[in-house]
Formats: structure tokens, sequence, C-alpha cells
């Protein structure tokens, strides 16, 4: 499979990578790109906390990457998402509102 993935800074700025993967959900594609993401847990429960780098901390700002799909929230974390051929997601770091 190739799908897009679309990373949105803090800073606003973006890269879009392109990624080649076999494996069936968004984690895995993530994980196999050396350096794309780190996190905290494990299958289900991993929670992405850097993107390209950046690390967003909850506890310091209240700051997370969301996750979405043609700019639709994903209803699912990365590991429960699978993946098909020629999709496109974005990964942005947020700072919550709520």
């Amino acid at each position: 499979k190739t799908i897009t993935v679309q990373v949105v800074h803090a800073d606003g700025s973006e890269k879009t990578l392109t990624l080649h993967t076999d494996s069936e959900n968004l984690l895995g594609a993530l994980q196999e790109q050396e350096g794309m993401i780190e996190g905290e847990g494990d299958g289900s429960m991993f929670y992405i906390t850097a993107v390209d780098g950046e690390t967003a901390s909850w506890d310091a700002d209240q700051a997370f990457w969301s996750m979405t799909k043609d700019g639709e929230w994903l209803e699912t974390g990365a590991h429960d998402t699978l993946i098909q051929d020629g999709e496109h997601y974005e990964l942005t770091y947020t700072v919550s509102d709520w």
C-alpha cells in the first residue's frame, strides 16, 4: 500500500510524506518510518507523543497530535485504523481549547 501522511507542526509548517507499507494499520505504517513517531504504550493503547521530532505535551500546555483522514477526525486510534492504498492522513499538532 502507498499512503500519504501530512504532518502539521505547531508553527504551522507542513511536511508531506509518502509511505510504502505492508502494514494493515496506520500505527504500523508510521512505526516503519524510522524517527517518524514516538509514543507511549503498545498496540491499541499506543499514544503518539512526538511526530517528526516535535513533542506535544498534554501536561505542559494541553497539546496533542490529532489524527485525521482527508480532514475528518478519526474515530479510532492509529492501531485500530485500517489503511488502504491511496489514502491520505494528517497528523496535526493541536492545543486543546476544551
